[in-house]
């Protein structure tokens, strides 16, 4: 699980370090929600945020996968109010809903030796290079009989 430098915390939460560790180790905390960012490709009409319970984290995709945990909040409630603070935030500075550009404005290219997000330039840059890989593979040697 990753974690925004600047980590977004709801009024109620009173130690949001705290909080950090107990979901990194797994512990229950029956009112906490985080906000990630969506796993899917950053475009028009996509998810940018995802508002989820600790518990789902729990999940072996999210062992898998780790979110990249941008807020904290105490309940439903203030999860909601911290992505409309953040949404406003970025319409603010940038002059559209675009959170993503506006928390990372030079993008976000590794964490842990892995991409974690993608952009859509970057994505289609690897899908045809897995695609040229497939390729080459499927072509029948040439043999030097000349």
């Amino acid at each position: 699980m990753y974690f925004y430098k600047n980590l977004y915390a709801g009024p109620s939460i009173r130690d949001p370090e705290e909080v950090k560790r107990k979901l990194m180790r797994g512990e229950g905390q029956f009112t906490i929600y985080v906000i990630a960012l969506s796993p899917s490709i950053p475009g028009p009409g996509s998810n940018q945020l995802e508002i989820l319970h600790c518990v789902n984290l729990q999940q072996p995709y999210y062992k898998k996968y780790p979110p990249f945990i941008i807020g904290i909040a105490a309940g439903r409630t203030e999860a909601v109010e911290l992505v409309q603070k953040l949404v406003q935030e970025a319409y603010d500075h940038t002059g559209s809903g675009d959170v993503r550009a506006y928390l990372f404005p030079h993008g976000i290219r590794k964490l842990s030796g892995r991409p974690a997000v993608l952009t859509a330039s970057e994505k289609s840059a690897q899908i045809s290079d897995e695609r040229a890989l497939m390729t080459q593979d499927k072509l029948p040697q040439q043999t030097q009989s000349e």
